[in-house]
């Protein structure tokens, strides 16, 4: 939630001047190609993956905004703007007391209710539906709706990858990835005839597990055995696209003199993930125990970014270049919104599992990022909250907190949060961000 102040105008009288349907109309044409223009200039430079991982944010934040404007209308509340992005007004339409609208900025979005604390002047009329002024319940779950709507996300996003694309679990097929030879001569398996991507599903009769494989080949030096291989990329006559079809084949392991005279065929095996799909219920399961684990690793990686040593190590990367190369390998560090969104890219260039996963990752982030106790966040107003009503005595007025007293300590904390994130992001656009979606 995001107070906007307005613009001072010198000769404003006070009263908006109309705006007619034609200024509306050239508005909203004016916000249509500048959007196009803008959708075509991102894939023109970075491609398709781009626009779909900054849209995806967009409409993750404009959710998030609208859990709070939801709930504050729901309980009562006033609010009074609803807009997309941010900076000089594009384009608006008021119903009943709010303003819905588009602004230049495309950089999220926000909504105003009015009264979010103490500190801010209200007309007489509007403070019985100011924020401050509701119950402490409902003060809680209107600054607690964003989070609540990520975790929602998450937890859709989970389902939806579960159910409908499937659970990736290791296969058991065996999978030639190439060859090798103990000698100058070709390897055993390739003068057989085995192919790299060919499928090894049975040996002599038995069906081809990697310990059957091995025990097979090692005690049949010198000796043929059946292989039964599945074999893509054939083309059938009369049948359109790529079908694959059963290949078999006879092969003499060669024998291994630096492996105690073992049989071998020099190939290079690898295993091939397999999509289960589960049912429904099995998905929702699955789905809760997926969100249960990514917030856990998500509380871990915070609370470890944000620690004494996660600090020292920052600025140890931003000083030291080797330090941050070498954390980069290791896969030791988090990033910023850059690089998440530069994660994403890759993501949706590696398949739709990968970027649903890397969307549920970013929700559950950025909702418990939300809910740190301290203001402008959503978790400051739930703070004060809570710290009011444990102050309200029965019988008395409710206690109302001095937010200006806090506000030495909000500034030093966004300017923490400045140089943290300045931080992460110099890391990002300086070192990279490493794909882990090959």
């Amino acid at each position: 939630m995001t107070t906007e102040p307005p613009a001072i105008d010198p000769d404003d009288d006070g009263v908006e001047a109309p705006v007619t349907r034609g200024e509306l109309v050239s508005r909203f044409a004016l916000l249509v190609v500048g959007t196009a223009a803008l959708v075509a200039l991102t894939v023109a430079i970075g491609g398709w993956a781009w626009v779909l991982m900054i849209a995806s944010v967009i409409l993750i934040v404009m959710l998030h905004e609208l859990g709070h404007f939801a709930t504050a209308k729901w309980s009562g509340m006033k609010a009074t703007e609803f807009f997309v992005g941010f900076g000089p007004r594009l384009w608006s339409i008021k119903r009943g007391e709010t303003e819905y609208g588009f602004k230049a900025l495309p950089l999220g979005g926000y909504v105003k209710i009015l009264g979010m604390t103490s500190m801010e002047a209200l007309d007489p009329s509007d403070e019985p539906r100011s924020f401050v002024n509701q119950s402490t319940s409902k003060r809680v779950l209107v600054a607690s709706a964003g989070s609540i709507v990520h975790l929602a996300l998450a937890a859709i996003l989970a389902f939806v990858a579960l159910f409908w694309i499937g659970q990736p679990t290791p296969g058991s097929t065996q999978l030639v990835e190439g060859f090798y030879s103990a000698s100058k001569a070709t390897a055993p398996g390739e003068a057989a005839g085995l192919l790299a991507g060919d499928e090894i599903v049975r040996i002599d009769g038995r069906p081809a597990t990697s310990a059957t494989l091995t025990s097979v080949i090692e005690a049949s030096a010198g000796r043929a055995v059946q292989l039964v291989v599945v074999r893509q990329g054939f083309t059938h006559p009369g049948m359109p696209g790529i079908v694959p079809r059963v290949v078999r084949l006879q092969a003499v392991p060669g024998t291994d003199a630096k492996r105690h005279g073992h049989g071998y065929l020099g190939i290079y095996l690898g295993s091939i993930t397999v999509l289960g799909h589960p049912g429904v219920q099995e998905s929702f399961v699955g789905s809760g125990s997926l969100i249960w684990q990514v917030t856990d690793a998500t509380l871990h990686a915070f609370g470890n970014a944000f620690s004494p040593t996660g600090l020292a190590s920052l600025a140890h990367q931003v000083a030291s270049p080797k330090a941050a190369a070498a954390a980069r390998a290791h896969g030791a560090t988090t990033v910023s919104f850059l690089g998440a969104l530069e994660l994403g890219v890759d993501a949706a260039h590696a398949g739709a599992l990968p970027f649903l996963g890397l969307l549920i990752s970013l929700n559950i982030s950025l909702g418990v990022l939300n809910m740190l106790p301290m203001l402008p966040l959503d978790g400051g107003h739930v703070a004060i909250a809570l710290y009011e009503r444990a102050r309200t005595r029965r019988g008395r007025k409710p206690y109302r907190a001095d937010v200006a007293k806090l506000m030495p300590v909000v500034y030093a904390f966004l300017g923490f949060l400045v140089l943290f994130v300045a931080g992460k992001m110099y890391l990002d656009v300086s070192r990279g961000v490493p794909n882990p979606f090959h």
